[in-house]
């Protein structure tokens, strides 16, 4: 297929700039660097809906995600800001997901990696379904509508991080797996999917029959595929795919709005 040719030829390229960040001293710039070329990989691939930029997540709690590599998020409903600056702030309501990006995927960068996965993960949300048409667009249901739907919530939060090198794929798997065991009440805030470009794998969550795990779902362990060559098409692919099918809703502008006139002192 053309789109596949075309992740490929742009995954020759992307490796080409990964070369060139290595002229950079400071490893702050390098990682910068590096955060837009996977920004710019993904946007020609992505419909224009959804938006990918740098910045923090926050909750109508008050709560609040560390600074997050790249964030893809509704670029049609949703209210994001600082639009224009070089970060930007996402209600929880607006975003897919998250992506953590790193030059050498060792095992500390894997930690913070996951830390800052779980700071998204973690925000409080209300939960979709299949009603939720739009983010601004809920079907109504009932005997007196007529109308019956699905339930379960639709809008988990996507986790990935991806490495231009990393560590044994061995030793990723068993820090990964150690996380599961130790503490498997969170294990839902761990990344979802993790990318090597060098040499090329991916991790990925696995059912107890061995089965990939869609994302939100329960799984038992982390498992990997021999990607190579592929893994940047396989990584865009499974972006797409994950996203595809998240339903967002918008905040509740209502309540805000309640909120805003209550505290109104009368003329």
């Amino acid at each position: 297929m053309r789109l596949l040719e075309a992740l490929r030829i742009e995954g020759e390229a992307i490796a080409s700039e990964i070369s060139k960040s290595n002229l950079f001293t400071q490893m702050g710039d390098r990682g910068e660097f590096r955060e837009k070329i996977i920004e710019r990989f993904l946007r020609p691939f992505l419909p224009a809906c959804y938006g990918v930029d740098s910045g923090e997540v926050f909750s109508a709690d008050g709560q609040q995600s560390a600074q997050i590599d790249i964030v893809i998020y509704d670029a049609i409903f949703s209210t994001v800001l600082f639009r224009n600056g070089p970060r930007m702030l996402f209600p929880a309501e607006s975003i897919y997901g998250s992506i953590e990006v790193k030059s050498n995927l060792t095992l500390d960068e894997l930690d913070k990696a996951c830390k800052n996965v779980a700071s998204v993960k973690t925000l409080k949300r209300q939960g979709t379904d299949a009603l939720d048409f739009l983010p601004h667009l809920r079907f109504a249901v009932g005997p007196e509508f007529g109308l019956t739907g699905t339930t379960g919530v639709s809008n988990p939060y996507l986790g990935t991080v991806f490495g231009y090198r990393g560590a044994k794929v061995e030793t990723l798997l068993q820090d990964l797996n150690n996380r599961v065991a130790v503490d498997p009440s969170n294990m839902q805030s761990l990344p979802d999917f993790i990318f090597v470009s060098d040499p090329g794998f991916m991790i990925v969550r696995c059912k107890q029959d061995g089965s990939i795990a869609r994302m939100g779902a329960d799984f038992s362990r982390y498992a990997w595929i021999d990607s190579r060559a592929q893994t940047l098409p396989l990584f865009f692919l499974t972006l797409n795919i994950a996203i595809s099918g998240v339903r967002l809703r918008r905040s509740d502008v209502n309540a805000l709005w309640v909120q805003v006139v209550t505290g109104c002192q009368p003329a």
